[in-house]
């Protein structure tokens, strides 16, 4: 499986990560939460996931939707 990465940037804490987890699960999405920026114990942070790269347009406007709510700036890179 091709992979790709998820970066999600103004995380507040683990209420926002368990959001962004709930969503790639809600959309069947194999993913491995691969690291934290600046560390895991501190916030805001920026995470990066491992993502299969076979994601549909789903992914986008799902992450749309987590950034209005929560204000996280998810991307694909």
């Amino acid at each position: 499986m091709d992979e790709t990465m998820l970066r999600v940037a103004n995380v507040n804490g683990d209420d926002d990560l368990e959001a962004v987890r709930d969503a790639l699960d809600q959309l069947g999405v194999t993913y491995e939460h691969v690291d934290s920026d600046p560390n895991e114990d501190s916030y805001p942070q920026t995470a990066y996931f491992q993502v299969g790269s076979n994601l549909s347009e789903d992914v986008d406007a799902l992450l749309a939707r987590l950034s209005e709510e929560r204000g996280l700036d998810a991307e694909i890179l």
